[in-house]
């Protein structure tokens, strides 16, 4: 086959890919501005520049990495089973993970402490001493109580164990309840080194400190209630956050919340929210929340989880496509005219394209008018600054496990796999063009 003569190309500037528009072949548009149809391992500038993207240089080994998250106190990673800290560019093994080795992670920072889950497996990781343990405490059994001497006034009494460890105490085992009469007092038989006990007064439902003692013969003098009533450690959480004094996670197609401030404090019965789909993310901003499943988004307006007004904003959220963006530029009233910079704006890929949520509640689509794309099951984003421009750069794997294809352009596909980029009219029949190893004449106008 002879080979088409090369034809200068001018092009004035780039205004970024487009492959909306299908039957116009290389480049959308016919004037000196260029929309390319594929654009492969370069990025396109505020002033119309196309630049080659960085490549990268291997600085640390693993086998089979997964879950890289950072934050200021730091950066975390899976591999084969194990949890590892990446610090001063080496790693160090942290603990094992139990469940499968490829199940993803989240994470969440508070007070300085990185809460870490997946739907098998929780810890806690404190970064000073680089120690992982257990989220939360466990409950305790049930107290073994009967009567003995004492001066309590006659009555029902209800009581209950509370374990604690350094400051902090877990919730509640299950309520033992015992009768006495006058001139009697209650003795444990079972109470555990590292419990409390707690009782209520005759006839009453409200739990009150008792202490470390075995033997009940006079009411506390100190009236303190039980803060953790029915609370329990958190169970294996997806797509954990803290936000708005609370650590959120879903558990299958329930979102549930902790007790304010105390983030090892769950109590599932209550503080909940159910779907009629499994949860594929959460969402802040500083007025409610965005909560993803597999076909819907929601907007929870709100920072109260009883007082919040649910509202559907869009379609459904690709898990670990989430990231955090900062500088992103005024998009009208999109993000709010009264702001000039946008900080900690949630971006994420969606069934739809690459969204924008605001404080409004509302949805920004990047995409829908440019890229057309199927997202995959599942991805993941991050958000850097490259020259000075905000960048949002998400992965995904497309159709059955290793297939890395994300277009669903079919030019785009037969580029990736021949090696071809077409200069003229496109078709599965048209087989020449531009490789990766050959030149092409191009005339950017200045």
């Amino acid at each position: 086959m002879t080979k088409k003569a090369a034809v200068p190309i001018r092009l004035r500037d780039f205004t970024g890919m487009n492959n909306i528009r299908l039957s116009e072949g290389l480049f959308v548009g016919r004037g000196q501005s260029a929309q390319p149809r594929i654009t492969l391992n370069a990025d396109v500038t505020s002033r119309g520049r196309l630049v080659k993207r960085d490549g990268s240089t291997k600085i640390i080994s693993f086998t089979t990495a997964h879950s890289l998250w950072a934050c200021q106190s730091a950066m975390m990673c899976a591999d084969s089973g194990y949890l590892y800290r990446i610090h001063q560019l080496e790693k160090t093994q942290i603990c094992a993970i139990t469940g499968p080795q490829d199940e993803p992670l989240s994470y969440a920072e508070y007070d300085g402490k990185i809460y870490i889950s997946n739907a098998y497996w929780n810890k806690v990781f404190e970064p000073s001493t680089n120690v992982a343990s257990q989220w939360g405490i466990n409950t305790p059994e049930q107290p073994v109580v009967s009567s003995t001497n004492g001066n309590l006034p006659a009555g029902t009494y209800k009581l209950c164990f509370t374990k604690f460890v350094n400051r902090d105490i877990g919730g509640n085992g299950p309520i033992a309840e015992i009768t006495v009469t006058a001139d009697q007092g209650i003795t444990i038989s079972n109470r555990p080194a590292d419990a409390i006990v707690w009782m209520t007064d005759t006839d009453d439902n409200k739990f009150y400190l008792v202490g470390e003692l075995d033997t009940i013969v006079t009411l506390p003098g100190v009236s303190e209630p039980l803060p953790s009533f029915m609370c329990a450690p958190p169970p294996c959480l997806e797509y954990i956050t803290y936000v708005f004094g609370r650590m959120w996670g879903f558990d299958g197609n329930v979102l549930l919340y902790s007790e304010p401030l105390h983030p090892n404090w769950f109590r599932p019965e209550f503080n909940k929210i159910e779907f009629d789909q499994k949860g594929t993310m959460i969402a802040y901003v500083p007025t409610g929340l965005f909560i993803g499943c597999e076909d819907i988004t929601y907007f929870y307006e709100g920072n109260e989880p009883h007082l919040m007004k649910e509202h559907i904003v869009g379609s459904g959220a690709i898990p670990g496509t989430l990231a955090y963006c900062n500088n992103i530029p005024e998009l009208g009233d999109i993000l709010s005219p009264a702001e000039k910079i946008h900080v900690n704006v949630p971006v994420w890929l969606s069934q739809e394209g690459i969204v924008i949520g605001n404080s409004s509640g509302r949805l920004f689509n990047l995409t829908q008018q440019k890229v057309r794309f199927k997202p995959g099951q599942r991805g993941a984003s991050v958000h850097r600054m490259k020259d000075g421009e905000f960048q949002f750069l998400t992965s995904f794997k497309q159709g059955s496990a290793g297939s890395g294809i994300g277009m669903s352009d079919t030019a785009t596909v037969e580029v990736i796999r021949n090696g071809k980029v077409f200069d003229g009219e496109w078709s599965e029949k048209n087989q020449d063009g531009v490789g990766f190893s050959d030149t092409v004449e191009l005339e950017i106008n200045p």
